[in-house]
């Protein structure tokens, strides 16, 4: 092995301190090192897997706020549906509200009218009477009793009346 230039003394011990130095590696060293990188590993798999499952629930979450809102949006037009269908039916209470204080205001209307025209009538008959009366009185040329001229016109009108009437 001169040849090649290997000292068999310093291969031999240069070989010794090598497997000395792995074997005390390997018992010293090397545990805690693969008990640090498969640590390392496993908090590795478990962020994958915590991130995995934090993707599933933040899914499951969309989806249930997905629902809610469909939820929702029933619910508001359910609500809206009612609200109209309430406001028709107000609509519809004041509309018969409103025809049925126009037609009171229509019969009070006739009924005034009615009332002005018996006291037009009355009014008229009397001025009639009146008329008559002075007519009368200057024709006859003297003047009755004013109750009974009365009286004699009233007669008068109440059969005009009766046969215009």
């Amino acid at each position: 092995m001169g040849a090649l230039g290997i000292n068999l003394g310093s291969l031999i011990a240069q070989l010794a301190a090598f497997i000395i130095l792995l074997l005390v590696l390997g018992k010293y060293a090397y545990p805690p090192l693969m008990k640090t990188l498969d640590e390392r590993q496993m908090k590795i798999r478990e962020g994958v897997e915590n991130a995995e499952r934090a993707s599933q629930a933040l899914k499951d979450a969309e989806k249930r706020v997905e629902g809610l809102m469909n939820d929702a949006r029933l619910e508001s037009q359910k609500t809206i549906a009612m609200a109209t269908q309430a406001a028709e039916r107000l609509k519809a209470d004041i509309e018969r509200q409103a025809q049925q204080r126009g037609r009171e205001i229509e019969q009070q209307a006739s009924k005034r009218i009615e009332q002005q025209i018996a006291q037009a009538k009355a009014e008229l008959r009397a001025h009639v009477a009146d008329l008559s009366i002075a007519a009368a009185e200057r024709v006859i040329g003297q003047s009755l009793d004013s109750a009974t001229n009365r009286r004699l016109v009233d007669e008068f009108v109440s059969q005009s009346r009766d046969s215009l009437c």
